[in-house]
């Protein structure tokens, strides 16, 4: 079920709301998360209800991984093999459903004889995967403890932010649940929250799917073997990158605007990325819970031990910094492409970003002394904007096209 579907906006939505504040109002708090799971259920089995257990599956399986980590940090405190099975066991579920039929088509493109793998994928299941993932984490760390079922499961499939994000932590989404004025300004938590939601209702449906108009007919143009010249190219490139912010920043407006109806606050996701003055604040923009995801559970968990390896080594400036910033930027980066997508042109859009990453961070330091203590000056700092809005479209290029093919030959239409 789409946000922007009638069906949503006006049958779902006033039911449930309906039903959360009635539960709330009778006093039968303690069924509240059961009312939210089967509510999100339903809203889930819209689409494909057969894929409704895999969720239901995936839900009890981490809960009771997250058991198991919480005991054996009570216990002995080595949470090492459960998390660790917890982990492999989400991304091998991952992997099958998204990238087994991708990674089937290379090696058959290579001579391998396997058979045609055809599975169609999950709604949502990269976004609840991360989200899981992050949960194990946490309660290896301490930072949160296992509550009931119910809990866990309103905490994952939650159906605001189920679909697009953000990623939330249950640590900032489940003690609001148990707060004092839950339900006591129902008012104003359901004024904010439509005003929200329609702000990002409007930038899907009127400012991404306008963009989509101007962007789409020459990309698919060019998958049907077609040539398009400079402006053309410009104009695809410009409009997508219009609607891929437009579409994904409407659907985190719209997420957070529902939550807001039900009392709760997620967290903002996106922070005006176009007006970022270098690739690196770009992302700290850009999808924020994504990032902080990448911060947390992948870039410092790998940086960390690689800096102390450095440090006992005696590797000096440039050295530190390939060995702890340049190559694991570049690498997380690869992965967080192919998390967007199953295809070698997510890939190619990880290896640009991962790229343009690992340079700006060789520009600071190799800058660091002539920049202390002085101001840039207006004209480096359009042209430091202009650089990172270019290194922008460009990847954003590689994100929708339909093969590498056409995105060089948009590429080449724009140079």
């Amino acid at each position: 079920m789409l946000f922007n579907s009638a069906l949503f906006v006006f049958l779902f939505l006033p039911v449930v709301l309906a039903g959360y504040y009635l539960v709330l109002w009778l006093g039968f708090r303690r069924w509240l998360f059961v009312f939210l799971v089967l509510a999100s259920l339903a809203f889930y089995s819209v689409w494909n209800p057969p894929y409704v257990i895999l969720l239901i599956v995936s839900v009890a399986g981490n809960y009771l991984f997250g058991l198991w980590v919480e005991r054996a940090r009570e216990g002995s405190g080595k949470t090492a093999l459960p998390l660790t099975l917890g982990i492999v066991a989400n991304l091998a579920v991952l992997g099958w459903y998204k990238y087994a039929g991708f990674f089937a088509e290379t090696l058959n493109s290579l001579g391998a004889g396997f058979g045609a793998i055809d599975i169609i994928l999950p709604l949502a299941i990269s976004f609840y995967t991360f989200q899981q993932i992050a949960y194990l984490t946490d309660v290896a760390r301490g930072e949160v403890s296992s509550g009931g079922i119910a809990r866990y499961a309103t905490f994952v499939i939650f159906f605001p932010q189920l679909i697009a994000g953000p990623i939330v932590h249950y640590r900032e989404m489940m003690p609001q649940f148990f707060g004092g004025n839950l339900g006591r300004f129902w008012r104003a938590d359901i004024t904010i929250g439509l005003v929200i939601f329609s702000i990002g209702l409007f930038k899907k449906t009127v400012i991404a799917d306008t963009a989509a108009g101007f962007s789409s007919p020459v990309f698919d143009a060019v998958a049907a073997g077609e040539s398009i010249g400079l402006l053309a190219s410009w104009k695809a490139a410009i409009c997508y990158t219009f609607q891929l912010y437009f579409d994904f920043s409407g659907y985190s407006d719209m997420a957070i605007g529902l939550a807001r109806m039900f009392g709760i606050r997620l967290p903002m996701n996106f922070h005006s990325p176009l007006r970022a003055s270098n690739i690196a604040d770009y992302w700290r923009r850009w999808h924020m819970t994504l990032q902080q995801f990448i911060v947390s559970y992948m870039y410092q968990p790998l940086t960390l031990p690689l800096a102390r390896w450095s440090a006992k080594k005696g590797f000096g400036k440039w050295p530190t910094f390939w060995v702890t910033v340049a190559v694991p930027t570049f690498t997380i980066f690869v992965v967080i492409g192919l998390w967007h997508g199953a295809g070698w042109t997510f890939i190619l859009f990880g290896v640009m970003h991962g790229a343009y990453l690992a340079v700006n961070a060789f520009w600071q330091l190799y800058r660091k002394k002539a920049r202390k203590g002085t101001t840039p000056a207006l004209w480096n700092k359009v042209i430091a904007h202009t650089l990172t809005l270019l290194a922008v479209v460009f990847a954003n290029v590689v994100f929708r096209a339909e093969s590498v093919r056409d995105a060089v030959t948009i590429w080449g239409g724009m140079v």
